[in-house]
């Protein structure tokens, strides 16, 4: 029951007004009634006191539990912009990734492509090359034996051996005959000098087109051409004083000079 200050004042006066003005029961003074609506007012304003602190108290807790969820309430706030501002930062980066993953989807699609024309071409370039490979010096083979060897044999399985290992066999035996055709190699092997008789020569290869030779005592000289079966050489005892010649100047045991020697052309 909740009054005001002035309703209660205004009440108690009126109780003892009341209190003087009703008559007096036999057995009861005028001053105990007096006392009594003294104490009822004082009753009243202890309810009214009580009253107003327990308002006083609700208030307070009213405004903290208030200013609690205002506070609760902006965290959220803060929290919601946070989290969309991540959530439109991830839709950017997932934007950025499906279109990094989609260029690099085509660009592997390129790469396979490229791969697949490699390989479709890779048979014709092996068999080239090997066909290359019994018209080069032996010098040379040697060279490029490794390589040749890595080559797959015609109707071998192949599904392991990848573009790259492939061409790269191809590539590697194409370097060392393209260094060797500009080089003048001089090595000795053992040939046929005619009438069944063999010996060991300085042999002179000119790249890969030309070779001569010469036997030790400088007197049996002669020509060898590439062929699709090894190289074939004739004798031709002209060439050998010019071989001479040659031999010395590669020697360096004469002064550089001109040696003609002749030379056939396929």
């Amino acid at each position: 029951m909740k009054y005001s200050l002035h309703f209660l004042l205004s009440l108690a006066l009126s109780n003892l007004v009341t209190a003087q003005d009703s008559p007096v029961p036999k057995d009861q003074t005028p001053v105990s009634a007096a006392t009594t609506a003294m104490d009822e007012t004082r009753g009243l304003l202890q309810q009214w006191a009580a009253t107003q602190r327990m308002i006083s108290s609700e208030r307070t807790e009213w405004e903290t539990g208030k200013a609690m969820l205002e506070g609760r309430i902006q965290l959220l706030k803060i929290s919601i912009e946070e989290t969309e501002k991540k959530i439109a930062e991830a839709k950017v980066k997932l934007e950025d990734v499906k279109k990094r993953t989609t260029e690099a989807e085509t660009e592997k699609a390129q790469i396979r492509e490229a791969s697949d024309a490699l390989i479709a071409t890779a048979p014709e370039l092996e068999k080239g090359v090997k066909a290359l490979f019994a018209r080069v010096p032996g010098i040379v083979q040697e060279k490029v034996r490794v390589l040749h060897d890595r080559i797959p044999k015609e109707g071998a399985e192949v599904k392991n051996i990848t573009a790259a290992e492939r061409f790269q066999n191809v590539l590697g035996i194409l370097n060392e005959l393209n260094k060797a055709n500009n080089e003048l190699n001089s090595i000795p092997e053992i040939h046929d000098l005619g009438n069944g008789k063999k010996a060991e020569v300085k042999v002179v290869y000119v790249g890969l087109g030309q070779g001569y030779f010469v036997n030790s005592n400088g007197d049996i000289g002669g020509l060898g051409l590439p062929s699709d079966k090894g190289w074939q050489w004739s004798v031709d005892p002209a060439i050998a004083p010019k071989m001479r010649e040659l031999v010395e100047v590669m020697k360096k045991a004469v002064a550089p000079k001109l040696v003609e020697l002749p030379a056939q052309i396929q």
